[in-house]
C-alpha cells in the first residue's frame, strides 16, 4: 500500500490498520472503518503533495470502485478547488490544475450522466457526475475559494467546510427588486456620462465598470435593519467616490457640481482639483420598510488609505455613543480600498 490522498499520520499505523481491515474489516476500531470504506488506499502515488485517485483493488466490485472515485472527486475539490477558482478579475479565464481534470480523478466523459452520490457531501444527495462537478465548482472554484483543509483541528475544519457548502444556490431577487436594482445601475451610469461630459478634462476618478459596488451598497444598507445595524460607518477612496456621494447617501447633485466649479474654494482646504474626492458627508436613509440607517462617510486625508483604522476608531466610538458596548452589532464599519490597494499589502491587509 502506498500513500494517498487520505494519508495524513504515522504511516506504519494506517498500513497496520489496513491490512486488518482487508483481512476482516470487524477487527479495526468503527472510525477506522468508516476511514477505509470511504477512500480506497490504493498504489497511485501522491505528486507534489496533492491529492490524487487511488487505483482500483483486483475484484473488487464495480460500484464500490466508482463510490471510491466519487469520494476521492469530493475530496479533491475540497483541498485543491481554490487552486482554480476565478479570484483574479484580470484573468482571461480560471486558471487550470491537471489534478482537477476528469481523466486524474479518474472519469471520462461517458461517466458525466451517471447518476452518483456521496455520504460525504450534501448529505448523500443523488445527482448525475455532471451535476456534482459543477456544484463542487460553484462552491470550491467559483469566484470565491477556500483553502482550509490544512487545518489540523477537525471542528474547526468541518466548521469551515460545513457553512461553505451550507451557502444557498445563487440568489435571485424578485422582479421589484431587480427593476429597483436596474434603476440604481442607470442612475449611476447616467451620473458618471454627465460628469464626463459636462465637465471634460477635469480630474476625475469615475465608478464606470465598477458600478455593481452600487447595487452591493444598496443590499447592505437594506439587509442592516434585519440584523439591528442602526448606523453605518464608511470609510473609500477617489474611485467612485462621488457616484456612492450622489446615489448612495443622496448628497444634492446641486452640491456635488457646485464642487466641480473653478470658484469653488471650501472653507479652510486647499488642494489641487481633488478637493471634491476629500470631503465626507453625513444622512439618514430611510428604507421603504420604514427603518433609518444613519451613514456617514468620513474625510479623506491625502494618503487614502491611512483612513481605515481612523473608520475603525470612529466606529468603535458610535458604539459607545449608542451604549453598544457589549454586543456591538448597532454600527457597521465598512471599507471600500481604492485603486492603490490592489496589491492588498500594508494598512489594507491590516483593516
Amino acid at each position: 500500500m502506498r500513500p494517498s490522498f487520505a494519508i495524513r499520520g504515522n504511516l506504519d499505523l494506517i498500513e497496520e490498520n489496513y491490512r486488518l481491515w482487508e483481512t476482516n474489516p470487524d477487527a479495526v476500531d468503527a472510525t477506522w472503518r468508516a476511514f477505509f470504506d470511504g477512500f480506497e488506499l490504493g498504489n497511485t502515488p501522491q505528486r507534489n503533495g496533492a491529492a490524487t485517485v487511488a487505483a482500483p483493488t483486483r475484484g473488487e466490485p464495480q460500484e464500490s470502485r466508482l463510490q471510491t472515485r466519487i469520494d476521492g472527486l469530493v475530496y479533491a475539490y475540497r483541498t485543491l478547488g481554490h487552486t482554480i477558482a476565478r479570484v483574479n478579475p484580470l484573468a482571461d479565464k480560471r486558471p487550470e490544475n491537471p489534478l482537477l481534470t476528469l481523466r486524474e480523478l479518474g472519469f471520462s466523459e461517458k461517466d458525466l450522466d451517471l447518476q452518483v452520490s456521496s455520504k460525504f457531501f450534501l448529505d448523500n444527495k443523488k445527482m448525475t457526475l455532471r451535476a456534482m462537478i459543477a456544484t463542487l465548482e460553484e462552491i470550491y472554484a467559483d469566484a470565491i475559494g477556500a483553502e482550509f483543509q490544512h487545518i489540523q483541528n477537525p471542528r474547526m475544519r468541518n466548521w469551515v467546510r460545513d457553512r461553505l457548502e451550507a451557502r444557498p444556490a445563487k440568489h435571485h431577487a424578485s422582479t421589484e427588486v431587480e427593476i429597483a436594482l436596474l434603476r440604481l445601475l442607470l442612475e449611476s451610469e447616467a451620473f458618471e456620462t454627465f460628469l464626463h461630459t459636462r465637465y471634460v478634462g477635469q480630474k476625475r476618478f469615475s465608478l464606470q465598470g465598477a458600478e455593481s459596488l452600487m447595487v452591493i451598497l444598496d443590499t447592505i444598507v437594506h439587509n442592516c435593519p434585519g440584523h439591528g445595524i442602526e448606523e453605518i460607518c464608511m470609510g473609500m477612496a477617489h474611485r467612485g467616490r462621488l457616484n456612492v456621494l450622489a446615489n448612495f447617501l443622496h448628497k444634492s447633485l446641486r452640491v456635488i457640481f457646485t464642487e466641480f466649479s473653478t470658484n469653488f474654494i471650501p472653507e479652510l482646504v486647499a488642494g489641487d482639483g481633488d478637493v471634491k474626492y476629500h470631503l465626507g458627508y453625513q444622512t439618514v436613509r430611510k428604507l421603504a420598510s420604514g427603518a433609518e440607517i444613519e451613514i456617514r462617510l468620513a474625510s479623506n486625508p491625502s494618503h487614502l488609505e491611512e483612513l481605515n483604522p481612523v473608520v475603525e476608531g470612529i466606529a468603535r466610538a458610535r458604539q459607545r455613543i449608542r451604549g453598544d458596548t457589549e454586543h456591538r452589532r448597532k454600527v457597521l464599519p465598512l471599507l471600500i480600498h481604492g485603486d492603490a490597494a490592489f496589491a492588498g499589502q500594508g494598512i489594507v491587509a491590516e483593516t
